[in-house]
């Protein structure tokens, strides 16, 4: 195995992993209370107060986040570093002043854009103001993964997972705010942690502002804006699409079955990548271009995949567990929204391959293509088909999304030749096959035969992907003792001359 770079990075990542476990804790115990508390209309209009803010967190985060992770990298004395960290926080604080300033006429703007009226206006106006705290706290992440700080990033992540649920049954559940208490413990948490992590900087580092730096962040970040944002409009078009066509009750349970899969991305894609990727730069940085770490790469996507198909066949009974019975329809689009989870990450891997070499530029050339096609796409799918065409529809236009990443990457960067492609299909080939026997099979009988049934399927392809796992795990360690074997065979062929 890939042992010595797999240990640095389930070291960390499990640190990470708990953080994200604890801070989406929160996500994980309140959405039962807001499924059973909201009904589906008004989990709709929380859905379209995420997406107002999802849009404008792009403009706010300037891409400083994947900047400063870069930029930090590269600086090999500590006052680089803290000069970089005080240049992108100035930075962030000078957008955030226009953001403020600005929050009620966009609110206005996208209340009657969303919903037909600026009745809630209000509603997404304090959305935006919640979005500046908790912005900068995804700014003060990326610094505390890049310098390793696993260990505090717990810390805080149970700080604020705890904030969170304490004002969101006190908003919510006790005094009855509705969607309206959820902006709001969202505001005072997010602020509460963000000004302690800031004291702490403050505290531990000599922040400076430099404008060489400056430049850095803005030639680094500023293609990543357009890039970003596009992605950000094409993962929202959807719910875009959804909601004019189908109500906001359709959009509320299609919101559901988004939050579950992006759950997956929260727990386990992003803790991983958050240490995966910066070893990774770091590797490149050194001049290693070993298979290692992309093969570390591989056997997560293997369990990522294997989850994914779990959710997949059990996608009804999960919404059953969580939500009311009027949620079912999210059911129908969760195991298309999870399998998109898979895909994104294999389109991440090939991204950090090009912010190594600095070719970002491209992306968003991939980014709006993608968009003009997803456009059209989404239209006639939930014409045809609803939500569940939609969610179809969104794990076609990543496919395609991907594959365009996939190549240009290929042409900048060793990382997309190091994957082990015929594998990775072949894993997705089982799954397929899963997925398909769980679903004609299950729907034949009874509850528990439908139960037993997925359960089966479920763990024969597990065992494939064990038996996948481990024959990779003997190629990489038969890959590290090559050159030792190398090594005993000169002394023996010297012995052999003498």
């Amino acid at each position: 195995m890939a042992t010595s770079e797999l240990k640095n990075v389930v070291r960390h990542g499990r640190l990470y992993g708990l953080a994200n476990l604890v801070g989406r804790f929160s996500g994980l115990v309140l959405l039962p209370v807001y499924t059973h508390v909201l009904d589906p209309e008004q989990f709709g209009l929380y859905t379209s107060a995420v997406l107002v803010t999802d849009l404008l967190s792009v403009v706010l985060g300037m891409g400083l986040g994947r900047a400063l992770v870069r930029l930090h990298v590269e600086q090999g004395e500590e006052t680089g570093k803290d000069a970089v960290l005080g240049t992108a926080l100035a930075t962030f604080a000078a957008m955030a002043v226009v953001i403020a300033l600005l929050a009620y006429p966009i609110a206005h703007v996208s209340s009657r854009l969303l919903l037909g009226s600026a009745d809630t206006a209000w509603l997404f106006t304090w959305a935006i103001w919640g979005l500046i705290p908790s912005t900068l706290f995804n700014l003060q992440l990326n610094y505390i993964i890049v310098t390793k700080q696993s260990s505090f990033y717990l810390a805080i992540s149970v700080a604020k997972a705890t904030l969170f649920i304490v004002f969101n049954l006190w908003l919510v559940v006790w005094l009855g705010y509705g969607v309206f208490g959820i902006v709001i413990s969202t505001f005072i948490a997010s602020t509460i942690v963000v000004g302690t992590i800031l004291g702490r900087m403050f505290a531990t580092t000599s922040m400076s502002i430099s404008k060489p730096v400056l430049i850095e962040l803005l030639k680094f970040g500023g293609p990543l804006i357009p890039t970003i944002l596009l992605d950000t409009v094409m993962t929202s078009l959807d719910r875009y699409v959804i909601g004019p066509t189908q109500g906001a009750a359709a959009l509320g349970q299609y919101g559901l079955g988004l939050k579950l899969a992006s759950l997956l991305n929260m727990l386990v894609t992003s803790p991983f990548l958050q240490i995966w990727g910066v070893r990774q730069l770091e590797a490149l940085q050194e001049g290693q271009e070993s298979r290692e770490l992309p093969n570390v790469f591989f056997q997560f996507t293997l369990v990522l995949m294997t989850i994914c198909v779990g959710i997949g066949l059990f996608s009804t009974e999960i919404i059953r567990l969580i939500a009311d019975d009027a949620f079912l329809p999210a059911a129908t689009v969760l195991p298309w929204l999870a399998a998109i989870q898979v895909v994104a990450a294999v389109r991440s891997y090939a991204e950090v391959g090009l912010h190594f070499a600095k070719r970002t530029a491209p992306l968003m050339s991939i980014a709006l293509v993608s968009l003009i096609v997803a456009a059209p796409t989404y239209w006639f799918a939930v014409q045809a088909a609803g939500i569940i065409g939609v969610a179809a529809a969104c794990l076609a236009v990543m496919l395609f999304r991907t594959g365009l990443t996939v190549h240009w990457a290929n042409r900048h960067s060793p990382l997309i030749r190091a994957l082990p492609w015929s594998s990775l299909a072949f894993a997705v080939a089982l799954a397929l096959v899963a997925l398909a026997t769980g679903w004609m099979w299950g729907a034949r009988g009874s509850m528990l035969q439908d139960a037993l049934v997925k359960f089966a399927t479920f763990s024969v392809f597990a065992a494939g992907i064990g038996v996948m796992l481990f024959r990779n795990d003997q190629a990489a360690s038969a890959e590290l003792l090559k050159p030792l074997i190398r090594r005993l065979r000169i002394p023996r062929r010297l012995q052999r001359q003498t």
